[in-house]
């Protein structure tokens, strides 16, 4: 069965996803994730997407982490972060195009944000355009605080 077919035959009513954490050299987390950043380093602001998590991977005390949604044992969605402090700060949030709208993207969300007990705070990278993820940040109780500025 292809990959379009196996995401197209779920229903919501039967429907069972799983989120569970991976390495980032997982080998279905990695080929879901290159394939979004693909679609996204043209993506108006992308380069300051990637100069910004640059810093977050540097950062003191940082904690990095993956969550992956399958379905089947196919692999859906995807989520990145890093606790630093006090701090849950997802990176980049991505679901299949045809599955949106099933909850996945809340749940690796709520995942996110109880990764690490100690977290008080959630903020989360949302590049221009990315409307859909805003308006999930938004319906979490999560709305947009920053908006960086600069050259490309």
């Amino acid at each position: 069965m292809s990959r379009e077919v196996a995401l197209a035959t779920h229903h919501v009513g039967s429907l069972c996803f799983n989120i569970f954490e991976v390495q980032q050299t997982d080998e279905s987390f990695h080929t879901i994730k290159t394939a979004t950043e693909a679609a996204h380093s043209s993506q108006r602001g992308a380069s300051g997407w990637t100069f910004f998590t640059a810093l977050l991977r540097e950062a003191s005390g940082n904690k990095q982490f993956a969550l992956l949604s399958e379905i089947d044992n196919i692999a859906v969605g995807y989520l990145t972060g890093h606790i630093i402090g006090k701090r849950c700060i997802v990176t980049a949030l991505y679901v299949e195009e045809k599955c949106r709208s099933l909850g996945i993207g809340a749940l690796l969300l709520a995942c996110a944000q109880q990764f690490e007990a100690s977290t008080n705070e959630t903020l989360v990278c949302v590049l221009p355009g990315q409307r859909e993820l805003k308006n999930l940040c938004e319906q979490a109780g999560l709305p947009a605080q920053l908006i960086f500025a600069g050259t490309p």
